[in-house]
C-alpha cells in the first residue's frame, strides 16, 4: 500500500495529466466501476478551469454564449494544460490561443475582446507604485524640460485593435446588443489603465499613441515634440506634446520623471 503523499500525488497526476496509473489503486463500488469514478472528478476538474476562463472573461463568455464559450474553453485547455496552482494566471494565454487557433483566429474580434479583458484583469492586479502629480513637476526648471524622460505606471497597457472590440465590450457592459463586428480601417489603438482604483481604458488618437509609445521606452520629451512635429504638423506640436502629457498625469498614467543629464 502507497503512502498516502504518494497517493496524492498519483491521483492529481490522473486528474490533471490523465494517468490512469492510479486507478490500480482504486477499487469499484457497488454503484459503478473505478473508471467512471476518476473521470467524475476529471470532468469536475475540467469544468472548473471553464469556471476560471467565464469568471476572467465574462465579455466573451457573454458575447459567445456559454455553449460555444464552453466549446472554446475546453479546447483551450487541452492545448493549455494548468501549470500553476493560482487560478489567476490559467488563462492569460488565451487572447494569443483565439488569435492563433483555428475557427477562432477567423474571428479576430474574439481575441481583441479576450486581450481587452486581460489587460483590465492585469491593471486591476498590478502593483502599486506612486503617481506623477503634475505639483511634481514644478521642481523642473524652464531649461530642463527638453531633457525630461516619463515612466508608465505599472498598470497601465496598451493595445492595439484591427477590429471595434471596445464598442462590443462596452455594449456587453451595459448590457445591450453588441454591434456587428467590424474591421476596421486603421488599428484602433488603447489606453488601458487604472484609476481611482478601477481598472479603465480609452481609445488614443495616433499622434498621442505614437508619443506614448516613444515615452514609455524612455525618449526626452524635446524628442517626443519634435516626432509630433513630423507626425503631426509643426504648428504647436509642443502644446500638442504638453496636452498628451497633462491627460497622462491627471489619467494617473505615469509614475516618475527624470531629468537626465
Amino acid at each position: 500500500m502507497k503512502d498516502l503523499a504518494s497517493l496524492q500525488e498519483e491521483f492529481q497526476r490522473a486528474v490533471i495529466d490523465g494517468d490512469d496509473a492510479v486507478l490500480a489503486e482504486l477499487v469499484d463500488t457497488s454503484k459503478e466501476n473505478r473508471a467512471v469514478l476518476l473521470n467524475v472528478y476529471r470532468n469536475a476538474y475540467t469544468e472548473r478551469l471553464v469556471e476560471f476562463l467565464s469568471n476572467d472573461y465574462e465579455k466573451l463568455y457573454a458575447y459567445l454564449g456559454e455553449e460555444q464559450f464552453g466549446q472554446m474553453a475546453h479546447g483551450f485547455i487541452t492545448a493549455n494544460p494548468s501549470a500553476t496552482s493560482n487560478a489567476r494566471w490559467f488563462g492569460v494565454r488565451l487572447p494569443e490561443f483565439l488569435r492563433e487557433t483555428e475557427p477562432y483566429r477567423t474571428l479576430p474580434e474574439l481575441g481583441d475582446l479576450a486581450a481587452l479583458e486581460r489587460a483590465l484583469n492585469d491593471v486591476f492586479d498590478a502593483p502599486d507604485a506612486p503617481v506623477l502629480d503634475l505639483a511634481d513637476l514644478t521642481v523642473v526648471p524652464a531649461d530642463g524640460w527638453p531633457r525630461l524622460t516619463f515612466a508608465p505606471h505599472p498598470a497601465t497597457r496598451r493595445l492595439d485593435h484591427p477590429t471595434n472590440a471596445t464598442d462590443i465590450w462596452k455594449a456587453l457592459h451595459n448590457e445591450e446588443a453588441p454591434p456587428e463586428t467590424k474591421i476596421l480601417g486603421e488599428t484602433r489603438q488603447v489606453i488601458v489603465y487604472r484609476s481611482g482604483g478601477m481598472a479603465s481604458f480609452r481609445p488614443l488618437p495616433s499622434d498621442e499613441a505614437m508619443m506614448w509609445d516613444e515615452a514609455a521606452k524612455g525618449v526626452r520629451f524635446s524628442v517626443l515634440c519634435e516626432m509630433l512635429s513630423i507626425y503631426g504638423g509643426e504648428e504647436n506640436a509642443a502644446g500638442r506634446a504638453a496636452q498628451h502629457l497633462q491627460r497622462w498625469i491627471s489619467s494617473g498614467l505615469l509614475t516618475r520623471f527624470e531629468l537626465e543629464s
